[in-house]
């Protein structure tokens, strides 16, 4: 038997010493390279019994309402605080007639939406008719709500809000679909319905790190409602959160986008054979072509302005809408969710055809965020704002269109006061989560973790 010298007994230890090192080491990496791959990439959040029930309960709710009292999607959908020329389903139904005897919906002002609603409706009529009232319209509509609702908790559950003290998934799910608000919107059948799940499914996306889904979401979403185009700089923060922010990652997720949002416009040049259609539904939109009122700041200034005035202003106002963007964004870079809850906001309060499912939409946002509950402090005094404005403008309203013993003044001074108050808890919320990262917030051994 041969015996070895010391100093090669030596060699062979080390050598396994850096087997074993290497061996741990490669272990360690694919430990956690398969945590992030579970933390990032795993399906999005199940549901327990009690989430399934709220949703079963609102699904009930809305099939109910819709049977029981037939007219009260007509009778809602007339209402400018639901629905607005932009969001109109029975100016969609007019869009989709003249589509389907094959004339361009866009030409003569009647119809401004997008036209993906064209074809989603156009598909929806080869399994029953799309009256407001048919059963295939009910179950889009619920189906929207409900897969709003799901999108929701899961962010609650994702890793970007896993450390925080969150509100259960059934609560979450139950203050958006018993939201009356949300159900006024669903009822009324106004297309903010879809829009909003859309963009809700691209935040969710994004908080699991499923990036490429996220944009096509996101560009499906500014397709049909343009000033979810405002959320591309925080989005583009949430895409690249989980890497580092480099001009390479930058550019490659807003190349994507652009090429998903060219992709949607191309579809619907190659549905109409012009780009007219850009005109009638992003110009109606920015120009504010159709001065109609609603719940927004701009309808009553245009109405008492002289026409040569109203380029300028048309600039500033969407200008006003824009400007907080970029500010936001770079305020709260360590806080994209956060930052896209307070443009949602804002965009509520700043733009042209507002309705108050928007409002419905920030605040089931709001609601992922129980962290900053503690620091409100005008929550009482701005929800009585808004409760007494929503109560008195379909009043005001009814007195100026219909009995002829008001005027413009009375619905546009309680538009106002509901404009106060949304700027009230957009401040609060938005001064609420400075203070905790000023208290040390940002600090992962802390309670709050990046949001």
């Amino acid at each position: 038997m041969q015996i070895r010298s010391c100093r090669e007994i030596d060699n062979i230890t080390l050598s396994l010493v850096d087997i074993t090192y290497t061996s741990n080491q490669q272990a360690r990496c694919s430990q956690t390279c398969y945590d992030t791959r579970l933390n990032y990439h795993r399906p999005l959040a199940l549901m327990d019994w009690r989430t399934c029930a709220a949703i079963f309960a609102a699904a009930i709710l809305r099939q109910s309402l819709s049977f029981l009292f037939p007219s009260l999607h007509s009778l809602l959908g007339q209402h400018v605080e639901v629905t607005t020329t932009m969001t109109s389903f029975k100016q969609m139904k007019e869009g989709l007639h003249l589509y389907e005897i094959g004339l361009s919906p866009y030409n003569g002002g009647v119809y401004h939406q997008a036209p993906i609603f064209l074809l989603l409706f156009k598909f929806a009529g080869k399994f029953g008719p799309t009256s407001p009232d048919s059963f295939i319209i009910n179950v889009l509509y619920t189906f929207a709500d409900i897969i709003t609702a799901y999108f929701l908790c899961a962010i609650s559950k994702s890793p970007k809000l896993a450390k925080t003290n969150q509100l259960a998934d059934w609560v979450i799910a139950a203050l958006y679909l018993f939201n009356p608000l949300v159900v006024a919107t669903n009822i009324s059948r106004s297309t903010a319905v879809l829009s909003n799940a859309t963009m809700v499914g691209s935040i969710a996306y994004a908080c699991y790190n499923k990036n490429i889904l996220s944009v096509i979401f996101l560009a499906v979403a500014s397709h049909a409602n343009f000033y979810t185009i405002y959320l591309v700089p925080p989005f583009l923060l949430l895409w690249t959160s989980t890497t580092n922010t480099s001009t390479a990652s930058v550019t490659k997720y807003l190349f994507l986008y652009i090429t998903a949002s060219a992709g949607l416009a191309s579809i619907g040049y190659f549905m109409t054979g012009s780009w007219q259609y850009l005109s009638a539904t992003y110009g109606s939109l920015l120009f504010f072509k159709d001065l109609v009122p609603n719940m927004g700041l701009w309808w009553y200034f245009f109405m008492e302005m002289f026409d040569f005035f109203r380029p300028l202003f048309t600039y500033i106002f969407q200008l006003y809408s824009l400007i907080y963007v970029l500010p936001i964004t770079f305020r709260l870079h360590n806080y994209p969710l956060m930052a896209i809850t307070c443009i949602v906001g804002i965009t509520t309060i700043s733009k042209s055809y507002p309705e108050i499912g928007d409002l419905g939409m920030y605040i089931s946002l709001l609601s992922l965020f129980r962290f900053i509950f503690p620091n409100v402090r005008y929550a009482l005094f701005a929800a009585l704002v808004i409760l007494h404005s929503l109560v008195l403008a379909p009043n005001f309203y009814h007195l100026w269109i219909y009995l002829g013993s008001g005027n413009a003044n009375f619905i546009y001074a309680i538009t106002l006061v509901y404009t106060i108050g949304l700027t009230i808890i957009i401040t609060d919320t938005l001064r609420a989560a400075l203070r905790i990262e000023f208290d040390g917030g940002a600090d992962p051994s802390k309670s709050v973790i990046q949001i």
